[in-house]
């Protein structure tokens, strides 16, 4: 993982899947509900129109927060360039707004993803989404490799429930991204 003064995150994981089914993961709405759970909400619904101006559309937890955005670039089972805004709902300052490039690589019999978030406001909105990336690529590999999280995250429990990642070492509005 890399971050530089060129307002991004970048984060690569290997997966000894093939790069369709990474993809897939990445794109299917049932599998993604599965997996993805950023600040320990379960993702309740998933639009995803994968096509150049496409909706993706991510609601967790009861619409206490939600992930939109449209595709720039779509090719299936290679890249996919998205914008990638949250909306707090219930607390409008944690809104943020950034562009996602995600890249799936063939290797061998594996593949590999590459995930880089570009910020178009500032570099300190970024610095949180950093762990919160290495936890989302994780429970991606757990999922691929075994169907379930990864279990080698530590994780604790909010006082209303919520899982919290500890990878993050802040606050509850530092985790805007789970992966």
């Amino acid at each position: 993982m890399e971050t530089n003064n060129m307002q991004k995150v970048e984060a690569t994981k290997q997966f000894d899947v093939p790069v369709e089914k990474l993809f897939q993961a990445w794109n299917d709405p049932e599998q993604l509900k599965q997996w993805w759970k950023p600040m320990g909400k379960d993702l309740m619904e998933v639009s995803n129109d994968l096509k150049v101006g496409g909706e993706v559309r991510y609601t967790f937890g009861g619409g206490s927060l939600i992930i939109s955005g449209n595709y720039e670039r779509v090719k299936v089972n290679e890249t996919l360039v998205y914008t990638w805004n949250w909306h707090f709902p219930e607390d409008a300052s944690k809104n943020a707004r950034y562009k996602l490039t995600i890249q799936f690589l063939a290797k061998g019999n594996g593949s590999e993803i590459h995930v880089n978030q570009e910020d178009t406001q500032s570099q300190e909105n970024l610095h949180p989404n950093e762990n919160g990336w290495e936890k989302g690529l994780s429970d991606l590999h757990g999922f691929l490799s075994n169907g379930r999280q990864t279990e080698n995250q530590p994780q604790q429990k909010y006082s209303n429930g919520a899982l919290h990642d500890e990878g993050y070492q802040g606050t509850p509005e530092q985790e805007k991204v789970g992966g």
